[in-house]
């Protein structure tokens, strides 16, 4: 069960964007190939990192903590999907807040 752990974070951070972006009616999906796009450099230069790092033994995977689907056979599966759900997670925030306050529109620009 322990195994599961870091894929549970993931999954409660999935649940929550989803909810955001229906909750706020954010229509993410219009927007979905430019943040492709944006986090496709994000997971390139961070996943290089990652594998640097624990090829040189700076970093490690706990393996009673993971799922064991391992790619390049030293980057968990969950390394992955953190570098595409924790952005996505973010980018809704972000939209969230926006339209929750306001921020963005012409009001308050002209504010500013």
């Amino acid at each position: 069960m322990e195994n599961l752990h870091y894929a549970y974070v993931l999954i409660f951070i999935g649940l929550c964007a989803i909810g955001v972006n229906f909750g706020f009616k954010l229509q993410f999906s219009k927007k979905i190939k430019l943040f492709l796009l944006t986090d496709s450099l994000i997971l390139v230069i961070y996943l290089i990192w990652d594998f640097w790092a624990v090829s040189k033994g700076s970093w490690f995977f706990d393996s009673k903590q993971i799922l064991g689907i391992m790619l390049l056979g030293k980057l968990p599966i969950e390394e992955v999907l953190f570098f595409i759900i924790v952005p996505l997670m973010t980018v809704l925030t972000y939209l969230a807040l926006t339209k929750l306050t306001g921020w963005g529109n012409k009001e308050s620009r002209d504010l500013l």
